[in-house]
């Protein structure tokens, strides 16, 4: 004969169990507000197509990319960079009156680290143009370069878009190839929700 005690043991295991199962059916992930688009264009030396970035969609141009070669004594500067539309702001390293138009270099994130308000030693959040990477041919033959996408990775840029009179934070994602001599914006985000941090290649 089967005693009251462990029946009732024996139910209330299971009910146990039921309120678990219950419990994992309601259980919703927590995301974040992320848009997220992949882009793929790429701006290349000798052709007069920049990208135009409109990154909220709104019709209003955000972002734009550029190319400028410029000579000295020393030998040709070849600067692949972007610009800044209106309100919106890049993260660089301050202007530098030994380039052209006293650009800054822009700075790399590292992957997955908070992109927010929050700026290292010599970074600043500039709505100024700035240079991705730039190759120097100098007069003697050699060719080098500088900036973070020399090393053709792909790397990953802070941004601060300007939308209603607040700010989104947000990433555009960049790489080099030397060869072709192009920058193509691999893909990009931002957040939704004003004055909240992302993370550097977060998608959602």
């Amino acid at each position: 004969m089967i005693k009251f005690g462990t029946i009732f043991s024996v139910l209330l295991c299971i009910g146990l169990l039921a309120c678990e199962k219950n419990e994992d059916i309601h259980i919703q992930p927590i995301t974040d507000n992320i848009y997220y688009k992949v882009d793929g264009r790429s701006v290349c030396t000798g052709n007069p197509e920049q990208i135009e970035l409109d990154i909220n969609n709104d019709g209003i141009l955000d972002y734009l990319t550029f190319t400028v070669l410029y000579a000295d004594e020393d030998g040709d500067h070849l600067y692949f960079g972007i610009k800044p539309i209106g309100n919106n702001m890049i993260k660089s390293s301050p202007p530098n009156e030994n380039y052209y138009l006293d650009m800054g270099f822009i700075q790399s994130e590292t992957f997955l680290d908070l992109i927010n308000c929050d700026l290292k030693k010599d970074q600043i959040w500039t709505p100024g143009r700035n240079t991705l990477v730039l190759r120097h041919s100098e007069s003697n033959c050699s060719i080098w370069y500088e900036g973070n996408l020399q090393y053709e990775t792909e790397e990953i840029v802070a941004i601060k878009h300007s939308n209603d009179q607040a700010s989104h934070y947000g990433w555009l994602r960049f790489k080099f190839d030397k060869n072709k001599e192009c920058v193509t914006l691999i893909d990009y985000a931002y957040n939704l929700e004003p004055e909240e941090p992302i993370k550097a290649g977060q998608k959602n």
